[in-house]
């Protein structure tokens, strides 16, 4: 076999055919041909043969020569009896023809006869050509250069290939056409913007040629690309297969043809044949299994979005033959990544950066000879508004094309209140596909939540809400509606315009018939309707005062379906008494001046489905009412930065709370049995019995006597009636003068306790009643006692426990046995931290911020830290304060911010984990760690250039870090190839990083607990909600390549809402640190 002809191909040129046959009929069209023409369609190449190809009724000579000219390749079988026919020779002259003119390739096959008696047409050429002087004179000539000219071309010669045996030689051919069509076919995509990479990173993972079967996900929003993207790998490589499918928008199709008409689709796509038609799914599902088992098949299966769909289609990789690919586009990661059949791999898809998105929007938008510049500016704000999605750039540009700037502008103004309705409308199929909860709950983060944390008050909100939020949020995720970037809600902006698209319809200038308010406008609009308008469509409402005018809220009757408000600035006037509506299930009151927030003597009974109750900034709130306390299905209670609250009654009774946060309320614990009122009532906290009630009652002619655990509150005149107060439910009577009997009126099923910053001291911590047998969470951070000792309190379940900015604090006494994270930072007065010898469970402590616990306390911990159950199955996180760096390390670390160390031989049998210790000046520094294969195992350790001289740790903070193999044995990412760990420090901003930092690591032995090897997995049982933000302290991925292990550690607490205080103590010793930095 040699090379067929040479001629240059146009890329521009439009082909309609891949082949076109030429041959003798009688001589070659029931044997070679047909066999020929069979092994080129099963290829995929669209081939045309006269007797197949032509359509009946067709004149033949001028369909033949049409035929010619749109064929990319031209296929000459000369045979004994090819000159015989002036056909045949007028379609071997216009092929010559079109090779010159058109860029045609030309194949001959010399099929049982010689090239040179072609090209000098001797034996049966020559006696052909005597007949053809007497009746074709005037094309004998043009025929006799066309012989030549073709034979000249190197060609296929089947007798002397593979022993004659004719089946192996068509194989060659094809083979080889397919090849050479590849190399030549003009790309539909070649004028597509950023497609050569993402088509080259897609098929690196398709891992062409390669055994196997694979099968791989394309998957990523609406309109990102992902159809583009597999169509294009698709042409790129589908002439490498025995047979191929492109089916396209499988999700309509499936729903209006039903999967028996797709599968027919494969089987036809595949084996180019009539299949007999499929009548049942699992009938097809065999048909393609048996038909398709031998086959080296590439199927793209485009928008799939059901499960059953992907297994009628493609249900498991040996319904496939060897090296076959399958390519699956999905908006819903969850079709492709749970249950049988499970891709091999995903591909994210990626959506534009700037430049390529630009180029794509100038692209449908030509500026042509108009100044630039005026365009430039609009252009830039088409291109941010479309976020990188190629179907809005295109569609936008399409749009813009032809109009000039102030029409420009125009649209542009109007596209952020109305979306293009194209664009919207291929985003919506997303949201179609969700349940009716998941809708909303999707519609709730859209509107309210983008940016916010994904943390526990905001995952109980929703759930309150009756969404359901831990399920629903993995469906949103997986579906690419939503992501969560650096623990917060985020997504697409034209996602979030395509839901305020949805929750507006058909009304967007009447606010009352919207599901969701969350603009200012749109909120005072309503509040200023008549109160007869009709507000029932509204579901939820977010308000934040911009302005210094004061609100009225609107008509609460008319909000009967609110489920929740979050109102953030001033009242005009309080609530009405017929507030909330009774379907309100989350209230947030936020900066209210009003020292009511009701009108009139509010009892809170009313809030009958309530489970979310948030009090914050309401400075001139004096007390809350008791029928608090009757509020069944509260589970979350927050009352912050209420400066002036001094009443806060018991809430024993609420058997479902969960979390109570009682913070920077410094008069709540500073109580009082009586108060008295402007209207001269004493309002009486009753104690134990009607005495209590008698010795006040020459006070006042009349009094208010509260049971503190119904609620119940009457007015009586003492001389005509007085009550007995000892006929009341009251369980546990008591009089709330001390914050003793505010933690006696707390329910013990309580999760969560928060009393941060409320001016507790000793005496307060003394005299209280610590029983919460199901307590996880204490936050006690900022107080004023001066020693804590647990083993006084009954909380055998505490897990989380913070004491930071407790600047009096000075001893730390006998931690439960079941804690796992301590944060004290910034304790000042801390000496003493405790025996934590019993601690099994702790993994996580923090001192940073300065104390008095002395140069050795780093050693204790550490090595008590490594006596748990830490060392076999999770991490530990260990961030120590200034000159507390563990002997151990004093001289052996190295200087920079890059460590690397090497595994040694069998190290997953010998090595239980590692350990690393860095000292730094950076503040919040995050260490990367990745644990890889490195080619050169001769290397024993790579480390920084300069040895550990004497180190100068002054001013520097050291934080020193755990993690075990068996951790990451239970993500099944660790492979024991892997020979090297790196470790990087990343300070940020900070100048001079390398400078001020000192890094070193070692490999921490099986046995290091002195103690037997544990075979069990303990790794579930390890608290795992650290940070306030939704952060991990380790976070563990895997790279796409699956070459490495990347751990990103991240050894500070993140605090949500820092006080001016600790405001003001960070911001001095950020400027004592940069001074220390400028005098060294």
């Amino acid at each position: 076999m040699a090379s067929s002809s040479s001629s240059p191909a146009f890329s521009s040129q439009s082909w309609n055919h891949d082949v076109f046959l030429s041959f003798r009929g009688e001589d070659t069209r029931k044997t070679f041909v047909d066999h020929l023409y069979t092994a080129l369609v099963q290829k995929g190449i669209y081939t045309y043969k006269d007797d197949e190809t032509l359509p009946r009724g067709e004149l033949i000579n001028p369909s033949l020569m049409k035929a010619i000219e749109e064929s990319q390749i031209g296929v000459i079988v000369f045979s004994e009896n090819y000159a015989d026919s002036s056909w045949c020779l007028d379609e071997l002259a216009h092929i010559m023809k079109c090779k010159d003119t058109r860029g045609q390739i030309v194949i001959p096959i010399f099929y049982g006869v010689d090239p040179s008696e072609v090209r000098k047409q001797k034996q049966k050429y020559g006696e052909a050509f005597v007949k053809h002087e007497l009746e074709n004179k005037t094309k004998v000539e043009s025929w006799r250069k066309a012989l030549v000219d073709a034979s000249n071309i190197s060609g296929w010669e089947p007798k002397h290939i593979a022993n004659g045996h004719e089946s192996k030689v068509i194989i060659e051919i094809v083979e080889k056409i397919s090849h050479r069509l590849q190399l030549v076919s003009p790309s539909t995509n070649t004028n597509l913007i950023g497609i050569a990479s993402r088509v080259q990173s897609l098929k690196l993972k398709l891992q062409i040629g390669s055994g196997g079967v694979r099968m791989i996900g394309i998957w990523g929003v609406g309109g990102g690309g992902k159809t583009t993207l597999a169509s294009s790998v698709y042409e790129e490589i589908s002439r490498k297969f025995d047979g191929c499918c492109f089916l396209e928008n499988i999700r309509e199709k499936s729903s209006k043809k039903g999967l028996e008409e797709l599968q027919q689709k494969i089987l036809y796509g595949v084996l180019r044949e009539k299949i007999v038609q499929v009548e049942r799914v699992e009938e097809g599902k065999h048909m393609i299994k048996h038909r398709l088992c031998c086959r080296k098949v590439l199927i793209v299966l485009d928008d799939v979005d059901q499960l059953d769909q992907l297994k009628a289609l493609a249900g498991s990789h040996d319904w496939f033959g060897e090296g076959s690919r399958i390519i699956i586009t999905t908006r819903d990661v969850h079709v492709i990544s749970t249950t049988a059949p499970r891709v091999d791999e995903i591909h994210n898809i990626s959506l534009l950066n700037d430049d390529e998105a630009m180029e794509l929007f100038c692209k449908h938008a030509p500026c042509g000879h108009k100044h630039k510049k005026d365009y430039e500016l609009l252009s830039k704000s088409v291109v941010s508004y479309a976020g990188g999605l190629p179907l809005a750039l295109t569609v936008l540009g399409c749009f813009l094309c032809g109009k000039d700037i102030n029409e420009w502008r125009s649209a542009i103004a109007r596209l952020k209140e109305i979306p293009d309705t194209n664009i919207v409308e291929k985003l919506q199929i997303s949201f179609d596909g969700l349940t009716p909860v998941e809708k909303e709950l999707f519609l709730d983060i859209a509107c309210f939540f983008r940016g916010w944390y994904k943390n526990g008050r905001i995952m109980a909100m929703l759930d309150a809400c009756g969404f359901y939020p831990v399920i629903g949020i993995k469906v949103l995720l997986e579906k690419a509606l939503i992501t969560i970037s650096d623990g917060r809600f985020d997504m697409h902006d034209l996602l979030q315009e395509m839901e305020r698209y949805i929750v507006r319809g058909e009304h967007p200038e009447n606010p009352e018939k919207h599901s969701r308010i969350w603009k200012e406008e749109d909120v005072l609009k309503i509040c200023a309707m008549d109160a007869t308008k009709e507000l029932d469509m509204i579901k939820a409402v977010r308000f934040e005062c911009n302005s210094h005018d004061l609100v009225e809220l609107p008509s609460v009757a008319n909000l009967k379906n609110l489920r929740w408000i979050d109102w953030r600035g001033d009242l005009a006037s309080p609530f009405p008494t017929n507030f909330p509506p009774e379907n309100l299930c989350c209230l947030i009151l936020d900066d209210i001046s009003k020292k009511r927030l009701w009108r009139g003597y509010k009892i809170l009974i009313e809030f009958q489905n309530l489970e979310r109750l948030i009090l914050r900034g309401c400075q001139r709130l004096k007390k809350i009412h008791p029928s608090i306390g009757n509020l069944e299905r509260l589970i979350f209670l927050s009352i912050e930065f209420c400066s002036g609250l001094k009443i806060f009654p018991p809430i024993k009774q609420l058997k479902k709370l969960e979390t109570l946060l009682l913070s920077n309320c410094p008069e709540l614990f500073n109580l009082s049995g009586i108060q008295q009122k402007k209207n001269g009532l004493l309002h009486l906290h009753s104690n134990i019995n009607g005495k209590e009630v008698a010795s006040y009652k020459k006070y006042s002619s009349n009094f208010v006597i509260t049971c503190w655990t119904c609620g119940d509150t009457k007015i009586r005149n003492p001389v005509e009636d007085l009550i007995d107060v000892e006929e009341c439910c009251l369980e546990e009577p008591c009089l709330p003068r001390n914050n003793n009997t505010v933690l006696r009126f707390l329910p013990r099923g309580l999760r969560k306790l928060n009393l941060r910053y409320c001016n507790l001291r000793d005496k307060d911590i003394d005299s209280a009643v610590w029983e919460f047998p199901n307590l996880e969470e204490l936050n006690l951070r900022g107080n004023k006692f001066s020693r804590l000792n647990f083993s006084r309190w009954r909380l055998p379940q505490l897990k989380w426990l913070d004491v930071s900015w407790c600047q009096l604090l000075v001893e730390l006494w006998e931690l439960p046995s079941s804690i796992a994270v301590v944060i004290a930072d910034y304790c000042f007065s801390l000496e003493s931290f405790g025996d934590i010898s019993n601690c099994k469970w702790l993994w996580k402590v923090s001192l940073c911020g300065g104390n008095k616990l002395g140069p050795l306390v780093g050693d204790i911990l550490l090595d008590s830290m490594l006596q748990g159950n830490a060392l076999e199955d999770h991490f530990i996180s260990v961030n120590l304060g200034y000159q507390m760096i563990p002997r151990g390390y004093v001289g052996r670390l190295f200087k920079g911010t890059k460590f690397t160390l090497h595994l040694p031989y069998d190290w997953y049998k010998d090595f239980c984990g590692f350990l690393i210790c860095i000292v730094t000046r950076a503040r919040h520094p995050q260490i990367n760690i990745i644990i890889r294969q490195e080619v050169d195992e001769d290397i024993y350790s790579l480390r920084s250039s300069e040895a550990p001289a004497d180190p100068k740790y002054d001013g520097s903070g050291s934080i020193i870090g755990y993690v075990s193999f068996s951790s990451l044995r239970h993500t099944a990412l660790l492979n024991y190839s892997y020979n090297m760990i790196s470790f990087s420090i990343d300070g940020g901003h900070l100048c001079g990083l390398a400078a001020n930092s000192y890094i070193g690591g070692e490999l921490v032995p099986w046995g290091s607990k002195g103690d037997e090897v544990k075979t069990t997995d303990c790794s579930e049982l390890f608290w795992d909600k650290e940070n306030e933000d939704g952060s991990n302290t380790f976070t563990i991925r895997q790279h796409d390549s699956k070459s490495s292990v990347e751990i990103l550690w991240q050894p500070y607490y993140t605090h949500i809402g820092v006080t001016p205080e600790e405001k003001f103590y960070l911001a001095r010793e950020r400027f004592r640190s940069q001074k220390m930095k400028f005098r060294s």
